[in-house]
């Protein structure tokens, strides 16, 4: 549903300022948002708008970089001109009516669910006071509720958990590097055996046996953007390499800013390809796959996601080599998806059919 600002003759739609916030929906915002564009012909600006508190000094930034991150590489893979305005303050109104006149947009596209409140309700105040400034809006309609995907689920969630513990270092390492905080060397080692053994070695796998598999037998349109994905898997693995070097550097001395450096760059390449698998092959698969083709990609899913109940560890004690990650976890956003994602076993002998 748009609405016209008063006495406008007409509405252009040549540059979109896109709120996004931490919710679920976020990413269906995204997504419509780059659909009308792409119609328009139009270039998209996407700001955060936060929804959720934050208890890291950090937080509130790289949050907001997560998901405008992810929304660039969503808009990019379409095809869509795009960049991201930072985060906005704790006056939305003023702070989005601000950041449409500095990019020079003239449309503001707000999603079904609004800004900053309950899922489909919209703040009173939020559109009149774009719409009183002279700024049409666009409010995103509402879409029936997507059946609920055991995998898709699953595969959020493996993304929430990587997310979680890359906010966590960011802001274990920025805090170092600002104020002379301790940067735990052995935290690292096991955030980096995270990163090796659940999104490298087994999401990625899981990932692209069960689920690409499938999409390039049901049509090729998405083929390019698979393939893409796929060399950035391998690229994860160089990644997972190159920072467990660069965490005994420093460990040996080197210096916290170019740890820093690495890790950072190493968060907006995995923001990025987590971007393109949500809102470019997710929405792809659930328009092209059966049925049948997602009971054979949810079973290997449920069965390695069953295994445990969440927050519990599988195993004897000595066995488990995130100890260190899961003691920290409590200071991570989303930790309970970290635990359950690292109480799976480690047998290397699943396959994916």
């Amino acid at each position: 549903m748009s609405q016209p600002c008063p006495g406008a003759d007409a509405i252009t739609c040549r540059h979109l300022l896109v709120p996004v916030d931490e919710t679920g929906e976020a990413m269906a915002t995204v997504i419509g948002a780059i659909e009308l564009a792409r119609i328009a012909d139009a270039r998209i600006t996407f700001v955060h708008a936060p929804h959720l508190a934050v208890a890291t000094p950090y937080g509130r930034v790289n949050r907001g970089r997560e998901l405008l991150g992810k929304a660039e590489s969503v808009a990019r893979a379409h095809g869509v001109p795009c960049a991201s305005a930072g985060t906005i303050g704790a006056n939305p109104q003023a702070a989005i009516l601000a950041a449409a006149r500095e990019a020079g947009c003239d449309l503001v596209f707000i999603g079904a669910h609004g800004h900053g409140g309950n899922s489909g309700a919209m703040p009173g105040s939020l559109l009149p006071a774009v719409l009183a400034a002279g700024i049409p809006v666009f409010v995103m309609p509402n879409s029936p509720s997507a059946k609920l995907v055991p995998a898709i689920q699953c595969i959020r969630d493996e993304h929430r958990a990587l997310s979680a513990v890359l906010r966590a270092w960011l802001d274990m390492l920025m805090a170092a590097n600002d104020h002379g905080t301790a940067a735990d060397v052995e935290v690292m080692r096991s955030m980096i055996r995270f990163i090796q053994a659940f999104p490298v070695a087994r999401h990625h796998a899981r990932k692209q046996a069960c689920l690409f598999g499938r999409l390039r037998r049901r049509t090729a349109r998405a083929d390019a953007e698979l393939d893409e994905l796929e060399r950035q898997h391998e690229r994860d693995a160089q990644w997972a390499e190159a920072l467990a070097e660069a965490v005994e550097k420093f460990a040996a001395g080197g210096p916290l800013a170019e740890l820093l450096s690495k890790v950072d760059h190493y968060a907006q390449f995995a923001w990025a390809l987590m971007g393109r698998e949500e809102g470019v092959i997710l929405p792809a698969a659930r328009r092209h796959l059966t049925d049948a083709d997602w009971d054979k990609i949810n079973a290997p899913y449920c069965a390695a996601n069953t295994s445990t109940a969440p927050g519990k560890r599988a195993g004897r004690h000595e066995d488990r080599p995130f100890d260190l990650l899961l003691a920290y976890r409590a200071g991570l956003p989303d930790a309970d998806c970290v635990a359950r994602i690292c109480s799976q076993v480690e047998d290397g002998s699943t396959t994916f059919k």
